[in-house]
């Protein structure tokens, strides 16, 4: 494992943590990367890095061209030898939520309409009940004398 954290060694220390937890984790990562050549190698780990930071932000934080961008990016680094079924998997739940949210965001947005309307129908029931309580009231009166005569 060490090894491997090792060819990557030009990363900045903190990169170097994560490449070290990518690899603790995940050990079959990088067993199979084609490129021999270090700056390459650095290259792809860097995109490997950045894809890895978009996929944890939240969904909403992400265009629907973002995530495609991000999984063409996964589909290249699996094409020079990445194993990456982890992330695609993370990447796939980070879709679903996307979709979610804007089908959620939908209903929601129904809701409210739905909420308005009927707002608009009980205050117009609400007018209806006080002109029938003023007509009642009107109607229950005594007449004076001047109103029989």
């Amino acid at each position: 494992m060490i090894t491997l954290v090792g060819v990557f060694i030009h990363q900045t220390c903190s990169q170097v943590e994560c490449v070290r937890r990518i690899f603790e984790r995940h050990p079959e990562t990088a067993l199979n990367l084609r490129p021999k050549n270090q700056l390459v190698k650095n290259a792809y780990m860097n995109t490997l890095l950045e894809l890895i930071n978009i996929t944890c932000l939240a969904p909403q934080e992400l265009t629907e061209e973002e995530l495609r961008d991000a999984e063409n990016t996964l589909l290249d680094l699996v094409g020079v030898g990445f194993e990456l079924d982890w992330l695609k998997k993370k990447l796939e739940e980070l879709f679903v939520k996307k979709k979610k949210m804007e089908t959620r965001g939908d209903r929601m947005r129904e809701l409210d309409r739905m909420i308005v309307e009927q707002r608009q129908r009980l205050l117009a029931l609400e007018v209806e009940l006080k002109n029938e309580e003023n007509e009642a009231v009107s109607d229950s009166a005594r007449l004076g004398f001047e109103d029989v005569v």
